[in-house]
């Protein structure tokens, strides 16, 4: 009796020594990991899953069906709600194993020693490890409720096709995107395969896989979890689906995937998330991301991305046509109330490893014309009557310029602001450029989010838009003028989750407000753009009233074509530019190709945008945009006394509606322009005759050259500005000769 005394003793003292100097068990990396789903904007379409090979898609234990865990139960432990994490006689054995050092003493694994192999990882058949996974059982069974170990179990098991847990296997054997849908069959096929999953998968072993299916189900009958009746209705195991490799990163849509993966990885001070086993991980990198088992919510719009998608590949719109391979197309749009990104084209595939819209830069040409017109505005020093010299070329504070067009470029007389922009007249906003600073159309660019380089801070070109941007830094430029002047980050997430915890949401705050009426002002110019005569008249037709605020550019060396519009409920920037090839990328020119004999941005570019705009907006309201402080028009009627009226409109028309403005151009009567001093008459005449620009708003004559009577008359608002800012009144610089090849013409 003494012998077996002892030999008790021991036993529990073994025991007790063990368990005290065993440790809880603890999740392994690759346990940790949890797939990412991202979707779209409705917060249901999936636009992909992210991971890296370890496709686990964790959940609640309320989200678990309840047709898996009794699956789980009736065949893998059929005591787990009674036992105490492991079976007596299969702890005994793992004792015994210490004691006596017998590698092969083994023991019955339950559910909750399962889940401790799985989240360990250490799948050797040695003493050691059965003794200890036992042991780490019982320490989580008293640790952890029935249910949130079978939860945790179930979440954590292979099922084969790259599935760890119930949510991802009922996604990739039967395409459920709810798991809670999971039907008894269902979980009994998937629960029958555990032993050997790879092996047993009824794409591979279907004999096998109908042979486990059926003993599940016999096991859940005999537990009650089932009828006899529905066990005899279903003999045969249920269809499952086709493996399918993921393409989520594969076409046009891979680049949104990366952008929503690189963003949510470079979140201002990081995002911190729970991991499996209760600790924390930061997430700032796109592995961590891809693994982190979140719901992200982008911002895009399902719909308006399948008409961007559509839309370039269609020919008609982005003919392909003698098209050098090395052009980049960029497409984005952006919600201005949020600044959300609504849809991205940036290519054909991320294969091709070159971002057009988040990576790519092009020069910004004439679309950075609104950033000089609205700092000018903003001022209060000028408004859109404000009439400047526009003949070509110019050199203006020794940089020469011209507009566009052969020759000398395209030829204006004085020009109102609004004309200067339907027509991107360089020499025009050069000069006003000169007049407010460079540095402020600078300042204007950069709170816009679409910064001028440092080194062309200061220079009179950078109206012209010679830096080089991100086409997304020009949509979010323009969104903010679309919802009157609110700068609004461009983003593609709108939230992020784990499981029921909101980890992060959008910040739709504005980083910078501009004066609304200036906003206004500049808006009602660049609605001029789209109308008659406007460098970008095409897209206006196509939309017939619903206005359209927009501009072109053409850069140097024809190197980069924009046309960059909106309506107040849609921003959308479309550019085509051509590179070298890796590392440096160089700009190159986009030659000619597509049936078109210069690519300019009144060409393919808003092509491209009318088509795709078009598909956006069909069934959405026309919405109209602010009232400007005063109507201007850029395709005046001659007149010498305009009519006055108390009426505005929200897009310029055709004639002049506001007595107090000034023409936009020379008019014929009394009201002339204002002389430039003592060569009023003399000098004025010459040019007005030679150049058509000079003083030019005198009555019949020759030259048709400011007269003396008209010098004394009623100053113009030309001179009213200069003389605010004591400088020379606008325009007033000679056209005489050529000024050299300046820079080239905006279009």
């Amino acid at each position: 009796m003494s012998g077996l005394l002892l030999l008790v003793i021991l036993v529990v003292g073994a025991g007790a020594f063990a368990y005290a100097t065993t440790p809880a068990p603890s999740m392994n990396a690759a346990a940790l990991k949890a797939t990412t789903t991202v979707y779209y904007a409705d917060g249901k379409t999936v636009m992909g899953e992210l991971n890296d090979g370890v496709d686990r898609k964790p959940l609640e234990p309320n989200q678990m069906p309840t047709s898996a865990k009794n699956a789980a139960v009736a065949s893998e432990d059929r005591t787990f709600y009674e036992n105490k994490g492991v079976s007596v006689t299969g702890l005994g054995r793992a004792v015994l194993g210490v004691i006596t050092g017998q590698s092969d003493a083994g023991g019955g694994s339950t559910i909750t020693q399962q889940y401790v192999k799985n989240i360990t990882g250490k799948n050797e058949h040695a003493y050691t490890r059965k003794a200890t996974e036992a042991i780490q059982a019982i320490k989580v069974d008293q640790q952890y409720s029935k249910d949130q170990i079978l939860t945790s179990y179930l979440n954590t098991v292979y099922f084969g096709r790259g599935a760890y847990g119930i949510g991802a296997a009922a996604e990739a054997y039967f395409g459920l995107q709810d798991p809670t849908q999971l039907s008894n069959e269902q979980a009994a096929l998937l629960i029958g395969i555990l032993p050997a999953p790879s092996a047993y998968d009824p794409a591979v072993d279907s004999t096998n896989a109908q042979k486990r299916y059926s003993y599940v189900m016999n096991a859940m009958a005999e537990m009650k979890y089932v009828s006899a009746d529905e066990v005899a209705a279903n003999p045969k195991m249920p269809q499952t689906a086709e493996q399918q490799k993921p393409t989520w990163f594969e076409g046009p849509n891979g680049y949104l995937l990366q952008a929503v993966v690189q963003e949510v990885a470079g979140l201002d001070n990081g995002l911190t998330v729970e991991t499996l086993d209760g600790g924390t991980q930061r997430i700032d990198t796109t592995d961590a991301v891809a693994t982190a088992g979140l719901q992200i919510v982008s911002t895009i719009d399902p719909n308006l991305q399948q008409a961007a998608v559509d839309t370039m590949a269609d020919k008609r719109a982005y003919p392909t046509s003698g098209r050098p391979e090395s052009v980049r197309a960029g497409l984005v749009s952006v919600d201005p109330q949020t600044g959300g990104v609504r849809a991205m084209y940036s290519g054909d595939d991320p294969k091709n490893n070159f971002d057009a819209v988040t990576y790519g830069n092009a020069q910004a040409g004439s679309t950075f014309k609104p950033f000089t017109l609205l700092a000018a505005l903003e001022s209060g020093k000028f408004s859109l009557s404000d009439t400047f010299d526009g003949s070509s070329p110019q050199t203006i504070d020794g940089f020469p310029v011209k507009n566009y067009g052969r020759g000398n470029g395209e030829q204006f007389g004085d020009i109102n602001l609004v004309k200067a922009t339907a027509d991107s007249v360089n020499t025009v906003y050069v000069k006003l450029n000169e007049e407010i600073g460079p540095d402020k159309t600078a300042e204007v660019a950069q709170q816009l989010g679409a910064p001028v380089a440092k080194s062309e801070t200061d220079l009179l070109s950078n109206v012209l838009g010679t830096s080089t941007v991100k086409p997304i830094q020009m949509a979010q430029a323009y969104a903010a003028l679309a919802n009157g002047g609110e700068v609004r980050p461009a983003h593609f997430v709108a939230s992020v989750k784990q499981g029921d915890a909101v980890r992060y949401n959008e910040n739709t705050n504005p980083t910078h407000t501009f004066d609304k009426q200036a906003v206004a002002d500049t808006v009602y110019a660049m609605q001029a753009v789209t109308k008659k005569n406007g460098t970008a008249e095409s897209v206006g037709n196509a939309f017939g009233n619903r206005p359209i605020a927009g501009k072109t550019g053409t850069t140097s060396g024809n190197k980069a074509a924009w046309f960059n519009g909106f309506t107040p409920q849609l921003e959308t920037a479309v550019v085509l530019y051509n590179t070298g090839p890796a590392p440096d990328f160089a700009q190159l020119s986009l030659g000619s190709w597509g049936g078109v004999s210069e690519i300019t941005g009144g060409t393919i570019p808003a092509k491209i945008w009318t088509s795709y705009m078009q598909k956006a907006l069909k069934g959405t309201d026309i919405e109209q945009f602010p009232k400007p402080s005063r109507q201007v028009s850029s395709n005046p009627t001659p007149t010498a006394t305009p009519t006055p009226t108390d009426t505005a409109t929200s897009s310029p028309t055709d004639s002049p509606t506001d007595g107090s403005t000034a023409s936009a151009s020379p008019t014929d009567g009394a009201t002339g322009g204002p002389t430039d001093g003592a060569t009023g008459g003399q000098n004025g005449g010459q040019n007005g005759g030679q150049n058509g620009n000079g003083g030019g708003n005198g009555g019949p004559g020759q030259n048709q050259g400011d007269t003396t009577a008209q010098a004394a008359g009623q100053p113009g608002v030309a001179d009213r500005v200069a003389a605010r800012l004591n400088q020379a009144r606008p325009g007033q610089q000679a056209a005489g000769g050529p000024a050299g090849p300046g820079a080239r013409g905006q279009g």
